[in-house]
């Protein structure tokens, strides 16, 4: 299952390849795909504070 808290390891593995990253183009695509991993989890978590549901609808109608 993915959670808010495996998307942050995804975000941090992210940064990890960007950091690893020999050209420039791939560095930044990385960064942009943690920043998206980083954005989503926490965009779901506080909807979950706000008691608005576990997941946002489009992203869960995207999972399922």
């Amino acid at each position: 299952m993915v959670t808010t808290k495996s998307m942050r390891h995804f975000a941090a593995d992210c940064l990890y390849w960007a950091y690893k990253a020999k050209d420039p183009s791939q560095r930044q695509m990385m960064v942009d795909v943690a920043r998206r991993w980083s954005k989503t989890a926490e965009e779901i978590d506080r909807r979950v504070r706000e008691g608005r549901g576990e997941a946002l609808p489009d992203l869960k109608s995207k999972l399922n």
